[in-house]
Formats: structure tokens, sequence, C-alpha cells
């Protein structure tokens, strides 16, 4: 049996980490909460040697019979050294409809992959912490290792793939009667392909799919998709427009097993 005080030192410190993510959200590092370890689409090729990033965000806002705003930033910094690249994730929105909340997320990942080896095959490892109001998600957290690599690339792009086997609780805001459990405990087996196309000069279309299973249960399953098209207006500044859709076979009481999120934005690299 947990003791008060570890319990109420477990809960103080998720509420401690949810007010980080929660303050990146809002002072502009922040993104798709839907996503659990889907950010391939963030992985440029040409990435310098020491540390560079990207700041973006998406802003939607409607005036009169329904007064709504709504406002997704994100921030990634990468640290290329001889033998390793980092990648660390900020992302998170707000929304508000009339003066009330109606949805927030934030998230923060961090991915470390190393030099590769047999056939460029490279190994990484991966941790994450995120909340998504309207995915009725308090905390997950992620963590894990696995591989990846080229599976063909040319002038005209690349295509990659994958293989992570990661453990993810998860605490839901769920009431006591829901059937499905307010914490969850899952090793799972996630497996992703990546596709890079480079449509023109200036274009650049990126998509990535995963199907993530419980390891224990194949039949318990997450499948995320994201895809985006990036067009360069300078070296630094592209307009983006990205599709997010994630499907879950068994989603908490309350919620549809598809989501799916169409979005338009501005990124400014650096």
């Amino acid at each position: 049996m947990t003791s008060p005080g570890r319990a109420l030192r477990t809960t103080g410190a998720r509420s401690a980490l949810r007010l980080l993510l929660g303050l990146l959200a809002l002072g502009g590092v922040p993104g798709a909460g839907t996503a659990q370890v889907n950010v391939e689409v963030l992985r440029p090729d040409d990435l310098p040697t020491g540390r560079s990033g990207t700041l973006g965000g998406d802003l939607a806002a409607r005036k009169g019979n329904v007064d709504y705003v709504a406002l997704d930033v994100r921030a990634r910094l990468y640290d290329v050294r001889e033998r390793r690249t980092r990648l660390i994730v900020g992302s998170g929105g707000i929304g508000f409809l009339e003066t009330s909340r109606f949805a927030s997320s934030g998230l923060l990942h961090v991915r470390t992959t190393y030099q590769p080896f047999f056939r460029s095959v490279a190994p990484e490892w991966l941790a994450q912490a995120n909340y998504d109001r309207p995915l009725l998600l308090d905390f997950r957290l992620v963590a894990g290792g696995g591989i990846r690599g080229p599976l063909q690339q040319g002038e005209w792009g690349n295509v990659g793939g994958g293989s992570t086997l990661m453990l993810e609780q998860e605490w839901l805001s769920l009431p006591d009667t829901a059937s499905h459990p307010k914490r969850t405990l899952e090793a799972r087996w996630s497996n992703f392909v990546s596709l890079r196309v480079i449509a023109s000069e200036t274009t650049v279309i990126t998509s990535t799919t995963y199907i993530q299973p419980a390891l224990a249960d194949f039949g318990d399953f997450r499948v995320l998709e994201s895809a985006q098209l990036a067009t360069s207006i300078s070296d630094e500044l592209a307009l983006t427009v990205s599709f997010d859709l994630r499907y879950d076979s068994g989603p908490p009481d309350g919620l549809a097993a598809l989501d799916a999120r169409l979005r338009t934005g501005v990124t400014y690299r650096y």
C-alpha cells in the first residue's frame, strides 16, 4: 500500500512537471499533444554540426456568434556532435471559448541518436512527458530505446524506418464509474515509416506513420500519422500546412477512437 506521504509527493511531482509543460506552452514552446513519439517530421537531413533550432506557431481566432481563440506554439533544439545527435522538442497549445479555457496541451520530448553501425542502422533512446486536456490525459510518461535507419534515399528525398520498445504510463481524467482504467502502465512496440519528398527547391513534403501495439495484447494498438507541406519563403521562414491523425483501438470513455487535426502556420529556423 502506498503511504499518504509518498502519494502526496508523487502527485506534487506530477503537478510540478505539468505546470512546467503548461508554462512552456504559454511561453512559446508547444504543438501537438496527440503525438506520443511522432517527431520524425521534425528531423531535417541537413543539420549543421553544433546547436541549431526552430520556432513556430499557429493562431486561429473567430469573433461574432462564437468567440474563439486558439494558439499552438512549438520549439525544437538540435545538438549535433560527431558521435550522436540530440533532439529536444517542446510543444503545446491553449484555446479559449468566450472567456473559458476549453483545451490545453503540453509536451516535452528528448531523443538521442548515436552514430550508425551495421548498414547505417543507428541506436537511439527517448523520453517524453506530456498532457492533453481534450484527450482527458492528465499526464503521460514515456521512455524507451530502439533502432532507426534509411530504407531508400536519393535526390528526390528519402524513406526511413525504425522500431522502439517503450514503457508508457498514463493518468487519465475519468470518473470512478468509467470502464477504462484511470491509470495505465503498458509496454508498447513502436514501429514507424517516414517519407520525405523534395518537391522543389522551396517545397518539402513529409509524412510519418506509426503503429504502436501493446506487447501484452496486440489488439490494443495506436496508429499515428503526421504529414506536413512546408514552403520556404526565405532561408529562415517557411509556411506550413500540417495534418495529424491519431487512432486508439481502446479509447477512454467518452472519446472517439479517431482524432484528426488540420493546421496552417509559420516556422522560423535559426
